[in-house]
């Protein structure tokens, strides 16, 4: 009989092909291994022992260390470390990846609450997601002003998941942090967007006020009277001629009034 197939302790997923939890011990391996993980990332104080390299290495995982001592009283994470670990979920070429810390609550619950912030999540949203992985469901001032604070400039990669913004910069500036995009393009490709609707709707604003009335009453389809318009084929009845012309005509001559005062 096979070993059970046993999560790591406070496992979930986080995002598509973003995963967290505890220190993994041997029997969360069978586990690990069905996940098909690229990478590993460890907010540990020491190096993961080597049966956990081990492991990394024979599923061809790739193991990041980024050194963070154990929680105590006060915050042990650092800013930067934050910010390179955020940095390393949002790179599609790590995933999938795990990320976990000792106990998977505070040290990973911090990351993953600068991962939201970046995702614009509002503050409320982001302190409920961390209490639930809290030992005691009461979050420190600390651990709250940390997130709060946290407003580093992180870099974006050529590429984003899609659960990133859906897959696109949709914005002129984030709300609460300074970005710098590996490929500018990003930002143009945005600016044109918005260049193009912008010239879109002026476009449609000018043809409001000089409108070709005639050429939308062809594509109607509607009743009046005994006439039916069924496509654009069929031939348009002389009373809605007649309608189109009169209604065209006098706002034409109201147009023309205003020029002429």
């Amino acid at each position: 009989m096979p070993p059970p197939i046993i999560p790591t302790f406070r496992y979930a997923i986080v995002d598509d092909e973003v995963y967290r939890g505890a220190y993994p011990k041997n029997r969360n391996y069978r586990f690990l291994k069905r996940l098909e993980l690229k990478t590993m990332l460890s907010l540990i104080p020491d190096p993961p022992i080597p049966e956990l390299i081990e492991f990394c290495q024979n599923e061809n995982i790739r193991n990041i260390h980024l050194q963070v001592a154990k929680f105590k009283d006060n915050v042990p994470l650092s800013y930067s470390k934050a910010i390179q670990a955020v940095q390393i979920l949002i790179d599609p070429t790590n995933h999938p990846i795990f990320i976990h810390c000792l106990d998977g609550a505070d040290v990973t619950g911090l990351v993953v609450a600068c991962l939201r912030k970046l995702q614009m999540w509002s503050i409320p949203s982001v302190m409920g997601e961390f209490l639930r992985y809290l030992r005691g469901g009461v979050i420190s001032f600390e651990e709250s002003e940390f997130i709060e604070k946290f407003s580093a400039e992180i870099e974006i990669p050529y590429t984003i998941p899609s659960w990133l913004w859906e897959g696109k910069v949709t914005f002129e500036k984030h709300p609460t942090l300074k970005l710098k995009f590996k490929d500018p393009g990003m930002i143009e490709q945005f600016e044109q967007k918005k260049q193009k609707k912008k010239s879109i709707e002026e476009d449609v604003n000018r043809k409001r006020v000089g409108g070709d009335l005639l050429e939308s009453f062809t594509k109607v389809q509607t009743k009046y009277g005994e006439s039916v318009i069924e496509d654009e084929e069929t031939e348009v009845s002389m009373t809605l001629q007649a309608l189109a012309l009169e209604v065209f005509y006098s706002i034409l001559s109201g147009i023309l009034l205003l020029h002429t005062r």
